[in-house]
């Protein structure tokens, strides 16, 4: 295999001489784009490149580990990718790539001819399916992901998704109730059988998968130690809801030791009171699958993340409360903390972020103390009258935190509290209908059971 440059029409370009499969002669012709004139060693470079480019395709076409669709080359790269993945990433892998293979599978494009044009064609018909940019930028980095692998494989020469613009979605500005909206809610969810996990969530600003994780083991109610190490994630796996519980979570800072909150000390224990109370009730009955876990219903079984989240928002809906999504208790929880002066070194480290950067990007825009603080020093250099210092800058987190419950619970509202019916549960709260017939025969009352 070698090229030539030729000159035609006052233009360079490479032909290159090469063989095929059946040893026949061909060529192929490449412009450079370049005039004749001036232009004679930058077309030999030009040249260079042209033919070692092509001769890496002509070697990786005669790969037959390369002769693969795209679509059936993400299913085999899922499938080696199993090992490696979290049960719940791999779920979301799978559907993701459920998406993406199907519409390459459509087109019928070769890994070898993907091209990074028809990559950039994915998204644009991703977001005239009305999916956000957000989700095309999760299948970019699973795109890409797929791809690396078949560079590092020798199946293909370079990666086309390096070769077009990651999609970048705005960015999210967060929801949150300030302490006055955290109360109100606190006070309108007093009767509510998730009342527990609004609170908890709030006042330690927990993911989900960290509140829906919390075990007894992990609560130290002699030294008020509450310990963080354990999660619960619900995910689709083969078109299929299911639990995963895992002793990991989302990173090395996520995994903490706090104060147990005196408030939240009583809340817990309160709790576990019920669930004794209800396994005597239940007897043979309660399950003992989930014994240690905190957020069960009352037979014992472990309540799936996605009701809590499913209830929260009908809850709020039924109060006619501002409208926000139950991860966004703990940007709440970072907006009180900030709104009494509380450090972001310190909300890192209690919200369980990876590195400060992280808490700053999310929150910086709600840290109305730290501008306070440069405009007092800018009237001090220029003059002017002395704006008012917040007083709140060395108060103890948990002493912050604790008067928000305390202060809720002596002013509660019961006029405002909210009552379900039977019908409004959840779905996924497979377990209602049977804890309602089993309260039948044990207490013979014909109630509903308490949302």
């Amino acid at each position: 295999m070698n090229g030539v440059l030729v000159e035609k029409f006052s233009k360079y370009y490479v032909v290159i001489s090469y063989r095929d499969d059946s040893g026949k002669r061909k060529q192929k012709w490449i412009s450079t784009g370049l005039d004749v004139k001036g232009n004679k060693r930058k077309a030999e470079e030009f040249m260079k490149g042209a033919v070692r480019k092509f001769e890496d395709e002509f070697n990786y076409r005669n790969n037959p580990d390369s002769d693969i669709l795209f679509a059936d080359f993400l299913d085999d790269w899922l499938e080696r990718s199993k090992p490696n993945l979290q049960k719940s990433s791999y779920g979301s892998y799978q559907m993701q790539v459920k998406v993406i293979g199907g519409y390459f599978r459509k087109k019928g494009i070769m890994l070898l001819d993907l091209k990074p044009i028809d990559i950039a064609n994915y998204y644009k018909w991703l977001q005239s399916e009305g999916k956000s940019i957000q989700v095309c930028e999760h299948h970019h980095v699973n795109i890409r992901r797929a791809l690396q692998t078949a560079v590092k494989a020798d199946l293909i020469p370079n990666n086309p998704a390096d070769k077009i613009d990651r999609p970048r979605s705005p960015k999210h500005i967060a929801k949150f109730y300030n302490s006055k909206q955290l109360k109100t809610l606190f006070e309108k969810t007093k009767e509510s059988r998730f009342d527990y996990i609004y609170k908890i969530t709030a006042l330690y600003g927990l993911r989900r998968s960290e509140m829906m994780g919390l075990r007894w083991q992990s609560i130290d109610f002699e030294n008020n130690v509450v310990t963080l190490n354990h999660t619960v994630v619900q995910t689709r796996i083969h078109g299929k809801s299911v639990i995963v519980k895992k002793d990991s979570m989302k990173n090395q800072s996520s995994l903490r030791s706090l104060p147990l909150l005196p408030i939240v000390k009583k809340i817990l224990l309160e709790e576990k009171a019920k669930q004794e109370k209800n396994k005597e009730q239940f007897g043979s009955l309660y399950s003992k699958k989930d014994l240690e876990y905190v957020c069960v219903d009352e037979l014992g079984v472990l309540i799936r993340p996605d009701t809590v989240s499913g209830h929260f928002k009908l809850i709020l809906k039924k109060n006619k409360l501002p409208t926000i999504n139950f991860h966004e208790l703990r940007h709440s929880c970072a907006s009180l903390l900030l709104e009494c002066g509380v450090g972001m070194k310190d909300i890192q480290e209690w919200l369980g972020h990876s590195t400060y950067t992280t808490t700053a990007d999310i929150y910086s825009h709600l840290n109305y103390t730290s501008k306070l603080n440069i405009a007092g020093v800018l009237s001090d250099v220029f003059g002017g009258e002395k704006l008012p210092q917040d007083n709140t800058q060395n108060k103890n987190i948990a002493k912050i935190l604790e008067g928000l419950v305390s202060e809720s619970e002596e002013n509660s509202d019961k006029s405002g509290l909210l009552e379900k019916s039977e019908e409004e549960c959840m779905d996924e709260e497979e377990n209602d209908g049977f804890i309602y017939e089993v309260k039948k025969q044990k207490s013979k009352r014909k109630s509903d059971i308490e949302m």
